[in-house]
């Protein structure tokens, strides 16, 4: 059996943000890569990936240890810190969530910045969950 060197033009992949004991007051809050739910509630200071190619996000999905009652809860992909509105998901009572966008509605270039941010009103109640939230973007591979 022969090993062709070959890859597809687009490649999809996820990355994923994290937040440890969500709290209601936070405003464009971009999230850590990785988080540690310890009695510090350490956040890893790094909240983006470096894209390697040019490409696009097409997808988000997050999900709640648990759900708040009431209040108000955003969370978005952002590109250079900017958040995208075009995925930004309205969280409301639900514990988990999802979207994808059309093509080409989300560009990036090679070298910007992939993250998540989110926004918590201050009566939002589902304070102590943690939060991970899953952003997929599809690289454009051509020309290597």
């Amino acid at each position: 059996m022969q090993i062709d060197r070959v890859i597809a033009k687009g490649q999809y992949t996820e990355y994923t943000f994290t937040q440890a004991d969500v709290a209601a007051s936070q405003t464009d809050v971009q999230l850590s890569i990785q988080s540690v739910d310890n009695a510090a509630d350490d956040q890893l200071a790094v909240t983006g990936y470096i894209a390697p190619f040019a490409g696009e996000i097409v997808a988000i999905a997050w999900k709640l240890t648990a759900a708040g009652t009431t209040g108000t809860f955003t969370i978005g992909p952002t590109v250079g810190g900017t958040e995208k509105s075009t995925l930004t998901q309205t969280v409301g009572t639900a514990a988990s969530g999802r979207a994808t966008a059309l093509r080409g509605s989300i560009p990036f270039a090679a070298g910007d910045e992939i993250g998540a941010e989110i926004t918590t009103g201050g009566t939002w109640d589902g304070t102590g969950a943690d939060l991970v939230v899953q952003v997929g973007v599809l690289y454009y591979l051509e020309g290597i």
